[in-house]
């Protein structure tokens, strides 16, 4: 199989650096960390300086919550940057389906697994971290902006995978 053709199975996220507070809130943050995605044969992509965005105990992928994921507010390379991320996470849910021959609509959150699984990876990062906020089309081509709360299961795989610094060796 063609290793671009892979879906990523693993996330870590390397530790994360305060980017900005949001200048019209005391407690939104946005930060920045590395992003390692690797494959069942083991080959691992890094994408640096992914955008999050946390507020009130809960984070999500800046830009998810525009359905182009184009975060809005930063410099246009930035943005650019971002947004590509973004679109690799969802190449990923399709890749997945690709791999279960169509049948990703028989596991629950399907739609937006490689965003959550990325969201976890981060989120182990930030121990205060609980709840998730994602950005996904739905089965009905809707795009969809929810929160879930109690993300413990997704953490917990999260918690098991190697650390960035280990993941690919």
């Amino acid at each position: 199989m063609n290793d671009a053709l892979l879906p990523a199975i693993a996330y870590a996220a390397s530790t994360p650096r305060l980017a900005v507070k949001f200048p019209d809130s005391n407690s939104d943050e946005l930060w920045i960390a590395d992003i390692k995605a690797c494959n069942p044969e083991g080959k691992c992509q890094v994408f640096r300086d992914v955008m999050f965005a946390e507020s009130q105990g809960a984070t999500y992928i800046f830009g998810i919550e525009h359905e182009d994921g184009r975060p809005r507010g930063v410099r246009n390379e930035l943005a650019e940057q971002q947004q590509f991320f973004i679109e690799f996470l969802r190449h990923q849910n399709e890749a997945w389906d690709r791999a279960l021959g169509g049948r990703s609509a028989m596991f629950p959150g399907s739609e937006y697994a490689s965003q959550l699984k990325v969201s976890a990876a981060y989120m182990v990062q930030r121990e205060h971290l609980e709840d998730v906020i994602l950005g996904y089309h739905n089965r009905q081509g809707e795009y969809v902006v929810e929160m879930l709360e109690d993300s413990g299961e997704f953490l917990a795989h999260a918690r098991s995978v190697l650390s960035f610094d280990e993941l690919d060796r």
